[in-house]
């Protein structure tokens, strides 16, 4: 890998991709509407809604990552949130097709699934939660996340030759001394609807490299969390304490079990979790 593109490369989780494409011999350059706090790398002021820059931008590069959107629903009019997430999305992809770019990782999210926004409470068909599992978002945010991996579809149809990953990360902790985690102790309910998944921000940048040194052709979705929930209890006492006790769960499984199966990723990734909170509490 040479020349990588990182859209959003000024965010929290940019600016951690970019330091680890970086600490692997990687050109990067950097995609944001916003300039960065701290320059690692060139950085273009972009808005990915228009797509002109995006073709300069793309020019030799081997691979994109593409992390520029809104994060959760309630930063700025729903309508917003969704057509902006969806247009860069396409935007990405199509200037990545169009300047003969095979690599592409999206930043997806566990939200796609549909339970952690949604105005209605929904139960998950079962835990933990898998790829196959039915997305039914209700918010902007996670119905975005949705469309932009049928995008990916499409393009991957169209491109047979590209390899496009859309990484679902449930929370991603920025916080490594783990200090707001002791403060999520006191109600375990509070995060009942992200099923007690997370992972490390910095786990998460590893699995963005990997995901463009991964070899495969087509559209990939896949599950990126930490092996174990954000809680101290058994998992299935959460579950039947503060989701629905009738949820069927995967037999063998013990202890504090994450609500997302990682599998997909280890497997076709090799992606392993290094930074759980367990290491640092």
């Amino acid at each position: 890998m040479k020349k990588i593109v990182v859209t959003g490369g000024s965010g929290r989780l940019g600016q951690l991709v970019i330091h680890e494409l970086l600490s692997h011999g990687c050109e990067v350059l950097s995609l944001d509407r916003a300039p960065p706090a701290v320059s690692l790398c060139p950085s273009w002021i972009a808005d990915l809604r228009s797509s002109g820059h995006l073709y300069e931008a793309l020019s030799g590069a081997y691979g994109v990552m593409h992390l520029g959107a809104y994060q959760a629903p309630g930063l700025a009019p729903d309508s917003e949130i969704f057509s902006n997430n969806v247009t860069a999305t396409y935007n990405v992809l199509k200037a990545a097709a169009d300047t003969g770019i095979k690599k592409v990782v999206i930043a997806s999210s566990t939200a796609a699934f549909g339970f952690i926004y949604a105005p209605k409470q929904m139960l998950p068909d079962y835990l933990p939660l898998d790829e196959q599992h039915p997305a039914r978002p209700q918010d902007p945010y996670g119905l975005s996340k949705v469309v932009g991996e049928q995008i990916a579809d499409s393009f991957a149809r169209l491109y047979p030759d590209m390899s496009i990953a859309s990484l679902r990360l449930p929370g991603v902790v920025f916080d490594f001394s783990y200090d707001l985690l002791r403060q999520r102790w006191k109600d375990p309910g509070e995060r009942a609807r992200t099923v007690w998944a997370y992972i490390d921000a910095r786990d998460a940048a590893t699995a963005c490299r990997l995901a463009l040194q991964a070899e495969f052709n087509g559209h990939e979705v896949m599950i990126v969390a930490a092996p174990n929930s954000s809680m101290r209890e058994p998992t299935a006492e959460l579950v039947a304490k503060h989701l629905d006790k009738r949820i069927p769960v995967k037999p063998g499984l013990t202890g504090n079990w994450s609500g997302v199966d990682s599998s997909k990723a280890r497997s076709l990734l090799g992606f392993k979790a290094e930074h759980g909170w367990e290491n640092f509490i």
